[in-house]
């Protein structure tokens, strides 16, 4: 791959699963953000279990959204040129210039663009790129009340979990 194709991320959205209740905050915040029914869910919360853990019954969550691929399926799979895949590595579709054929819903492994019932055209997460242009976080981050998703550059997004884990650490010995 030549360096002007590769894909520079200044932002990450991190999924700490393990922190993940599964209240669909995230799930909800992203359907109002951009105006969605029901019937869409461009972040799912995928919930397994019962597992038993230490004698109790847990349940597991995790918040599953696009993966912004290196080479996504569904760009090469639209025929209108509707899925696109920005420089900084953010896969959206262009709904102006999307007919609906779902052919990138099709040609995703992970089953993330859908066909919007209300528009006829194809939603999937695009990183809320209008809230990240003014700064903010994604709607999904911005709403988790456990910080199972968190959003910042790489650096920023590692040592926010590392004090977490710093925190949870030195908690347990206080005890």
């Amino acid at each position: 791959m030549s360096s002007s194709n590769t894909v520079k991320r200044e932002t990450t959205l991190l999924i700490e699963a393990s922190r993940c209740t599964g209240c669909r905050a995230c799930q909800e915040a992203c359907r109002l953000e951009h105006g969605l029914g029901s019937e869409v869910k461009p972040l799912r919360v995928l919930r397994t279990g019962p597992f038993n853990q230490g004698g109790k019954l847990v349940m597991r969550f995790e918040p599953v959204t696009c993966f912004h691929c290196q080479r996504p399926a569904c760009v090469t799979a639209c025929g209108t040129g509707a899925m696109q895949k920005r420089k900084d590595g953010v896969v959206h579709s262009e709904t102006d210039i999307c007919i609906g054929c779902q052919s990138c819903a099709v040609a995703c492994p992970f089953g993330v663009p859908q066909l919007n019932p209300d528009t006829g055209k194809i939603f999937k997460c695009d990183a809320c790129l209008e809230r990240v242009a003014q700064g903010l976080w994604p709607a999904c981050a911005a709403a988790c009340p456990t910080g199972a998703l968190r959003f910042g550059t790489p650096s920023r997004v590692v040592q926010d979990v590392r004090q977490r884990g710093a925190v949870r650490v030195a908690g347990s010995f206080l005890a």
